[in-house]
């Protein structure tokens, strides 16, 4: 599914006027009478009394028009206008009147808003029609005041095209911002509805079909594609019956140290499982004991280590030699941050010709110098969470938080890798500019070794010769999507970071069959 930002869909809808001939008018008319439609089927019990909080601009409009329907089913309806009538323009002024012609009720605030808390507290639905998707300004006055009053009342609240006061491209809320039940937009989801905390103000998205011509894609382009069942049913393969292991490549998986042998271990053991032919955990000797015991199906490789339980440059030559016929590398997890393990990493890197899927440790043995990844010899992948990547880019957490999409995009146009930005609604950037959110995932997935799981799930897929974006968009789904499935049966508490490999099969099988969760609806 596409996603636009507020300032492309301004171009997508001159484009639907002006290119098609689709008059405003027609276009607001659509919007709110599906929003209407919708709001009656969904919440027809709550439908009896409602109050629309109306803005003086186009989001007002399209709240006129589903007050007009409202009025026309017999529903109790009442206008609330932050400001005076004679202030409406175009669209806008044009529904108001319609809607006054058949008897519509439109209270003028402009200093006091008790009429307004009054009226709502009788309400059974409130409609927020304040501020729409092009919101720019900071949010003061009887504006501001009204959206507080919205969000203590603890009513039902449906918010048009975008909670009021959410930034639509970053998902950042104004100072105050409408936190509503559901949303529904028009067209396209948007950024800012996807992105956190903007999911958590938009609360379930419905995205309205307003006519809006499907060519405008072609010519307009567009700003993310959120991955969904659809997606991921064209990039899975099916296997021949004639294949065998060597059909889905060997992933070699370089990890561990002293103490952290679980990231080892589970990185190789999560790779083998989402479909690799062979998976060999190369390791340092004196952990191989451990490692062997605990991976059975697993490979593993003891490289010196002088009893250091950490790499050691002395391991650099047989390594590569070891390498030299593997189809991908993952390097880092559970490396430690030795500093000659870090050197380790970086010449493993720099001088092996193959696939890279660099998380953790391995990313760290870059934060001193991050031009190095352009001079991987095959294609990378790097997989941070937000501290790993503000110590790649110096910029610190909050900031990267608040425009993760402009730092992601920034940093892969730089160094040319596949960057796997993790986090709620994890951000995959590939290097030729497309962007890809994640819908997946849960909190249960805040645990230590969930992410080495995720490392495993990619490098495994890139080892089967999807590429690292199909790898990347189809691991970090199943990832979240395994979370989601474990919460429908226990809690966001007691996920083991091993749990995410039960039942992966049939969830694999549930998205091929077409049974996968619907995490935004469409609508026409």
């Amino acid at each position: 599914m596409k996603v636009l930002s507020p300032e492309r869909m301004t171009k997508y809808d001159s484009y639907a006027i002006t290119e098609w001939g689709i008059p405003s008018p027609v276009l607001m008319e659509n919007a709110g009478r599906s929003v209407f439609r919708l709001m009656k089927e969904k919440y027809v019990h709550k439908m009896d009394s409602i109050v629309i909080v109306a803005g003086k601009g186009n989001n007002g409009g399209d709240g006129f028009v589903v007050a007009r329907y409202a009025k026309l089913e017999g529903s109790d309806v009442t206008v609330y206008l932050l400001g005076e009538k004679k202030s409406l323009k175009g669209d806008a002024h044009l529904n108001m009147v319609l809607y006054e012609k058949i008897g519509g009720r439109v209270i003028e605030l402009t200093k006091e808003l008790g009429p307004l808390k009054e009226g709502i507290s009788k309400a059974t639905i409130v409609v927020d029609a304040i501020f729409g998707t092009g919101l720019s300004k900071e949010i003061s006055g009887i504006e501001r005041e009204a959206i507080e009053i919205i969000n203590t009342a603890k009513k039902m609240v449906v918010a048009i095209d975008i909670p009021s006061g959410l930034n639509g491209k970053t998902g950042r809320p104004s100072p105050v911002c409408v936190a509503a039940d559901h949303t529904f937009t028009f067209a396209y989801p948007k950024l800012g509805h996807l992105l956190y905390p903007g999911a958590q103000y938009t609360g379930k998205l419905t995205v309205i079909d307003i006519s809006i011509p499907p060519l405008a894609e072609d010519i307009l382009g567009w700003d993310a594609q959120l991955i969904d069942g659809n997606m991921l049913r064209r990039l899975l393969k099916n296997r021949a019956p004639d294949s065998h292991k060597g059909t889905y490549g060997h992933c070699a998986v370089i990890a561990g140290s002293k103490g952290k042998t679980g990231a080892a271990y589970m990185a190789s053991l999560s790779a083998l499982k989402i479909g690799a032919g062979l998976v060999t955990l190369v390791i340092p000797e004196s952990l191989n004991p451990i490692l062997e015991m605990k991976t059975t199906e697993v490979m593993t490789y003891p490289v010196l280590d002088n009893g250091k339980g950490y790499f050691i440059m002395d391991a650099l030559e047989i390594t590569k030699e070891f390498l030299l016929d593997k189809d991908v590398i993952i390097l880092g997890p559970g490396l430690s941050q030795e500093k000659e393990t870090l050197e380790f990493a970086r010449r493993i890197f720099l001088e092996t010709d193959k696939p890279f899927v660099i998380d953790a440790d391995g990313i760290n043995a870059f934060k001193e110098d991050p031009s190095l990844l352009k001079h991987g010899r095959g294609r990378t992948i790097i997989t941070p969470h937000p501290g790993e990547f503000s110590r790649l880019i110096r910029k610190t957490t909050k900031e990267i938080n608040e425009n993760r999409l402009e730092f992601g995009m920034t940093f892969v146009k730089e160094y040319g890798v596949v960057l796997v930005l993790k986090g709620a609604r994890t951000l995959i950037f590939d290097s030729n500019g497309e962007v890809y959110i994640n819908p997946t995932g849960n909190p249960s997935l805040a645990k230590g070794g969930s992410g080495d799981i995720l490392t495993g799930f990619i490098g495994g897929l890139s080892s089967q010769g999807y590429t690292l974006t199909e790898s990347a968009i189809l691991g970090t789904y199943l990832h979240g999507y395994m979370a989601d499935r474990w919460i429908e049966k226990f809690s966001e508490m007691d996920l083991l970071a091993t749990d995410l490999l039960l039942d992966l099969g049939l969830a694999i099988r549930e998205i091929k069959d077409g049974k996968d969760r619907v995490y935004i609806e469409k609508s026409i």
